[in-house]
């Protein structure tokens, strides 16, 4: 079945803040040649794949709402809403929230601990692996799993550039993840390769140009377009491999799976 995504137009995407390594304020996105990327990952997932993009509005002030993974986890038509920890972006969370209302989503919980929506929360099959403790606290990993009612397998992240699970592992079908060791703990990586089949690891190269935050369904991955080892992995499995420009939203931290957020159900 296509997958049913969530953007938001970058009208007002800049970087007004710092509030994490890779964005610095006097590194300013160039507004075209943002808007010229975002354009052509919208175009790849409708034109190219044919997966379902729904839009929700841009506003002025809130910069990196453009980034919808973080405005929510869903699945099975639940919603659970971000707890933004910086204050910068606390305020998105009232605009996903009537979003999804108005989208007829029902079944929407917020977290009591700081948690940063699907940025930190990737479903691989039945299991939902979850990030901290850059931006989401590990007490919100039970709260999940109750409302979800599924296993939720935590993740420490022990890198800093890599303050979201998102930018450091992706889920490329239903035996393989790929992942940035050095991200992680030990721990951790033992968590995840107890569970998972097949663990591709990225090489430093390929984390740092945000191959990992990327977007599958299996079959097809969007990636990109600078994470060349990746691409050639993903490629000698058959993948239909989809690279696109992200450099301008990588200047504030963010990709490809940053501005997707999968609606499931």
């Amino acid at each position: 079945m296509p997958k049913k995504i969530l953007m938001c137009p970058p009208e007002f995407f800049d970087i007004e803040y710092e509030i994490n390594p890779w964005m610095h304020v006097d590194m300013p996105v160039r507004p075209d040649v943002a808007r010229t990327q975002w354009h052509a990952l919208h175009a790849l997932y409708t034109e190219r794949l044919d997966w379902e993009v729904r839009l929700v509005d841009p506003v002025a002030g809130l910069p990196d709402m453009v980034f919808t993974a973080n405005g929510g986890l869903v699945i099975d038509g639940k919603v659970a809403l971000p707890q933004f920890r910086q204050p910068e972006r606390q305020g998105e969370t009232a605009h996903f929230e009537r979003w999804f209302r108005a989208s007829g989503y029902a079944d929407l919980f917020r977290p009591v601990h700081d948690f940063e929506g699907e940025g930190d929360a990737l479903l691989w099959n039945d299991t939902l692996f979850v990030g901290y403790p850059w931006r989401s606290d590990k007490p919100a990993h039970a709260e999940l799993a109750r409302f979800f009612d599924r296993e939720v397998i935590g993740l420490q992240l022990a890198d800093a550039r890599f303050y979201h699970l998102d930018t450091a592992f992706a889920v490329v079908d239903r035996h393989t993840v790929a992942l940035y060791p050095k991200a992680f703990t030990p721990e951790s990586l033992e968590r995840v390769r107890l569970i998972v089949p097949e663990v591709i690891e990225a090489t430093d190269a390929d984390a740092l140009a945000y191959g990992l935050n990327s977007m599958s369904d299996g079959e097809s991955i969007v990636i990109s377009d600078r994470a060349t080892g990746l691409m050639e992995i993903y490629r000698r499995r058959g993948m239909n491999v989809c690279p696109t420009p992200i450099g301008e939203f990588q200047k504030s931290g963010g990709g490809v799976k940053c501005l997707s957020l999968e609606l499931r159900g």
